[in-house]
């Protein structure tokens, strides 16, 4: 049974790790944006983009009784137009 708790919060981890992952490829993606002088994407997609994935990390850690998500916004440097958009469901247009 150790075993296999050990092997469960391994792969807890992991996913996080990839969560994570996630939201700070979005973040720098938006950073790149905003260094850019004539950028070729829509700022308010990418605010977005980075919210949503600041949401699905928020989500996955109170699921598994992390409650405390205050650090993060200062470990991942999360934006306040970011936080602002947390856990809004914004219908994606379809560009054709």
């Amino acid at each position: 049974l150790d075993a296999l708790a050990y092997e469960a919060a391994q792969e807890t981890a992991a996913a996080l790790g990839r969560i994570g992952g996630k939201l700070e490829a979005a973040l720098e993606a938006l950073r790149r944006h905003d260094a850019t002088e004539n950028p070729n994407q829509d700022r308010d997609e990418l605010v977005q983009d980075a919210a949503d994935a600041a949401w699905i990390l928020f989500i996955q850690r109170d699921y598994l009784g992390l409650r405390t998500d205050h650090h993060l916004l200062n470990t991942y440097d999360i934006p306040k137009d970011v936080m602002a958009r947390v856990g809004v469901i914004v219908r994606k247009r379809n560009k054709n």
